[in-house]
């Protein structure tokens, strides 16, 4: 029913299976659209104002309820979300909704009716992988590792391009330390979705585990480009080049992260500890200079 723009999946990187606001095509000054507007621009407040009034001009309207729904669970309102959800659900079949209800009640502590809502999106929308995608996340959190592992392949064997699964697959792998699948898996993640920093991030962090540090720097400064105002990211290319000797990539990198953080001792004190390398290396390069000078002026 409504589609999602994934690059506006609200709160998926920490709960992993709760998907935001759709951002449908339409009428230019709708009410809709400027809750969409200002849910993007994270004033909440306006956004609830505005979706209120789509459905007071239009109250079996699916879009705005399922969108008001999605700014009350980011707010912590989980009643007002789940009512809104199952109203929905009243009217039309929504993979979607039946997620993000399954997110509230697997946050309550209620497993069965969570897993019983993704067994119904599943059920009604057996071409979509991602109740499937998250039946194993749940497993996965509760460790029955073996378990999320055959939900994550069946999701995939459902839509073989679904990036998110693939994500969790590798790093289900890692846990299992079933290293190279892993590896691949987070790459193919990484490939479908190449504007997704976590996905670069975490395959980066891989790399650096195995110590293949130049992989690592490929992937992070990807990242960093995405996410330019990340300190953290800066730092670990910082740390990245100076293992690998490469000391003027490290201190530019360690100048970015100062740049967006000027008082962080551990940058200071790397950016010091590299300019009394290149002091002692030009020390010495001048000492060997200098003597081979005076040999050549003593026949």
């Amino acid at each position: 029913m409504i589609k999602i723009n994934l690059s506006n999946i609200c709160g998926v990187l920490a709960a992993m299976f709760f998907f935001g606001c759709a951002n449908n095509p339409a009428p230019i000054e709708s009410h809709f659209n400027k809750g969409v507007e200002h849910y993007d621009e994270q004033d909440y407040a306006a956004a609830i104002e505005e979706y209120q009034w789509a459905l007071r001009n239009k109250p079996d309207n699916t879009f705005a309820m399922y969108n008001l729904a999605v700014v009350y669970q980011d707010l912590g309102k989980t009643e007002s979300a789940e009512k809104l959800y199952q109203d929905v659900l009243k009217i039309t079949e929504d993979t979607f909704s039946r997620i993000n209800l399954a997110g509230i009640f697997y946050s309550r502590g209620d497993q069965d009716e969570a897993y019983q809502q993704l067994e119904t999106a599943t059920n009604k929308n057996p071409d979509s992988a991602h109740p499937l995608s998250i039946l194993g996340e749940f497993k996965e959190r509760e460790g029955k590792l073996a378990e999320a592992e055959q939900k994550y392949l069946k999701a995939l064997s459902v839509d073989s391009r679904h990036a998110l699964t693939h994500h969790r697959l590798g790093r289900l792998y890692m846990k299992r330390e079933k290293y190279a699948q892993g590896i691949e898996h987070l790459k193919q993640a990484s490939i479908l979705e190449e504007e997704n920093p976590v996905y670069l991030q975490t395959l980066a962090a891989e790399y650096e585990r195995t110590g293949d540090y130049i992989e690592a720097i490929n992937y992070f400064e990807r990242a960093s480009v995405l996410q330019p105002d990340q300190l953290e990211t800066y730092v670990k290319l910082g740390d990245l080049y100076k293992k690998k000797t490469m000391f003027q990539q490290a201190l530019s990198r360690y100048w970015s992260a100062l740049s967006l953080k000027n008082d962080d001792p551990y940058t200071h004190r790397s950016v010091l500890e590299i300019y009394k390398i290149l002091a002692e290396r030009e020390k010495e390069q001048l000492e060997t200079l200098e003597g081979q000078s005076s040999f050549a002026h003593n026949p």
